[in-house]
């Protein structure tokens, strides 16, 4: 794989400006996202090992889930060939409709994170493989929701992506996206602030190695 050609930026957060155009470029580029970073089996390989394996292991068997950003379904069908009953929750039309045509029989809604429509303890797990498009603003008080939204001792799996800075931007796909970074300590901190302990954690490169790496980790709720 070619080194894929990206940007830090001096952004202290991702604007709306910034967050429309990335929403835009998925709208667009939803299969050229979808066959490059999603369905490809290096990636794919990645995933069951740094997502779904650990998922597994703490998740609740055969639960129902909540799939935050669930791009174009590739988690969804991961997880639901694994027994797991999902609703995925996506951020980009295009990206949904990319969904329903690689997994027919998926449940998909489209809607933002601050207006999720679900009764509090609805799900044994909440799965979040894909919140590098929320402003850092905002991400405490939609943890709050999951923390919400979970049944007792239900988990939270959560990904973002680590460096020094807080935006990068990359026009991997044909147009810009713009995508928001963590420092570790900042993560460790927002996990702890919201009700949840980490019973699991661990960082990983990205597919393209040259990109920020990932740090996941499965926390349950208190």
């Amino acid at each position: 794989m070619k080194k894929t050609p990206h940007k830090l930026l001096s952004d202290k957060d991702l604007s709306q400006t910034q967050i429309y155009i990335t929403m835009q470029t998925y709208n667009r580029f939803a299969k050229q996202y979808a066959d490059k970073w999603e369905w490809n089996s290096k990636t794919i390989k990645e995933i069951e090992k740094y997502n779904i394996k650990p998922f597994i292991k703490h998740a609740r068997k055969n639960g129902n889930v909540l799939i935050v950003g669930c791009q174009s379904g590739r988690d969804y069908s991961l997880l639901t060939k694994k027994g797991f009953s999902c609703i995925g929750i996506g951020f980009a039309y295009g990206l949904l409709v990319e969904a329903v045509k690689r997994v027919p029989n998926g449940l998909f809604l489209h809607s933002n994170l601050q207006s999720l429509p679900f009764i509090p303890e609805s799900f044994d797990a909440v799965y979040a493989d894909a919140l590098t498009y929320v402003p850092k603003k905002n991400i405490r008080e939609i943890l709050k929701d999951f923390h919400i939204f979970l049944k007792p001792n239900g988990i939270l799996y959560l990904s973002l992506k680590l460096g020094k800075h807080n935006v990068y931007v990359t026009e991997d796909i044909g147009e810009k996206r713009y995508m928001t970074l963590y420092q570790k300590k900042e993560i460790l901190n927002l996990i702890k602030a919201t009700g949840f302990k980490i019973v699991w954690s661990e960082t990983s490169t990205h597919t393209d190695p040259f990109l920020p790496k990932w740090f996941s980790l499965i926390a349950k709720k208190q």
